[in-house]
């Protein structure tokens, strides 16, 4: 290897070892351990602070409140003997979790006591998207009725600080050497004919141009209005055309502000995005897999 080489790979190179050392000093302890499991406590007094809540709602301050029963490893249940008012359960339910700083992904299901028969439920990921109640407004029949809450996935409650110091640093050190190969490998950037100021206010890239202010995309000449987060994320990846993204970064740079990091989110309005600008073919957003994504931007042929 000549010293040119040397020079060009050998940060990332050491970069990525280093990388790879510190998370194997920090996952080897704990090779032969338990996996980590949702801590019962919180869970049990989130959910009993829900049904004081819906009980509280529904004109009932005397009732006793069943204790929490845990069916396996991921699934709780609490017992109502009086039916409650379901559009509040969403709020309620998510409030409670996060002040016992549980953020993971869960389904709801409300159960009619009697025969275990499923009413009504949602997904707290969808909830987080559409904002609405799933099959809100509807009347709980029954008057005895069983909610059923299930975790996604398992959390570690209390995480080592150390540890969690590691793997950030491991994490840091990785993107660092990812982004210095990236960069050397002299991505094209968005030539300046097709990505311009427009009345200081829109920028053109492709055949299309976007108005971030008033949240709306112009396509091949057809306008399609975009919501905040589809206007936020689609500003971001302007600004970055043409360069790989990791998923935390996009992560970070749209939804950290609001105090929680959903990937399924991330997935859900890149796929919104692409139909927007389907219709537009010097614009692609390409998956990078194990990475993230990429917002390709060609140059407009005015010949074709």
């Amino acid at each position: 290897m000549n010293a040119e080489k040397i020079k060009r790979w050998g940060l990332p190179l050491s970069l990525v070892v280093l990388a790879v050392f510190i998370l194997s000093a920090v996952w080897w302890p704990e090779a032969k351990g338990d996996e980590p499991q949702l801590e019962p406590t919180r869970i049990n007094i989130a959910l009993r602070e829900t049904g004081d809540r819906l009980l509280d709602l529904a004109g009932d301050s005397t009732s006793t409140i069943a204790p929490v029963r845990r069916k396996d490893a991921h699934t709780w249940l609490l017992r109502l003997e009086r039916r409650f008012n379901y559009d509040s359960l969403p709020r309620i339910l998510r409030q409670a979790l996060l002040r016992q700083a549980i953020r993971m992904d869960y389904n709801v299901a409300v159960l009619r006591c009697k025969d275990n028969e499923l009413i009504l439920g949602y997904s707290a990921s969808d909830l987080e998207l559409d904002g609405e109640v799933p099959c809100g407004g509807r009347d709980l029949a029954a008057d005895c009725l069983n909610i059923e809450l299930s975790f996604l996935e398992k959390v570690i409650p209390q995480p080592n600080p150390w540890k969690t110091s590691f793997l950030l640093l491991s994490g840091f050190l990785f993107l660092a050497a990812l982004g210095t190969v990236l960069y050397r490998k002299k991505t094209t950037p968005i030539p300046e004919s097709q990505l311009e100021e427009i009345d200081s206010k829109q920028l053109r890239f492709g055949q299309s141009s976007f108005d971030f202010a008033n949240q709306t995309l112009w396509v091949n000449g057809q306008l399609k209005n975009l919501t905040f987060r589809e206007a936020k994320l689609l500003n971001y990846l302007i600004q970055n055309a043409n360069q790989v993204l990791d998923r935390e970064r996009i992560l970070e740079a749209i939804w950290q502000d609001e105090g929680m990091l959903v990937g399924r989110s991330l997935d859900v309005f890149i796929s919104r995005l692409r139909k927007l600008l389907q219709e537009d073919e010097n614009i692609k957003i390409v998956s990078v897999h194990g990475v993230g994504y990429r917002f390709e931007v060609t140059p407009f042929d005015a010949s074709k």
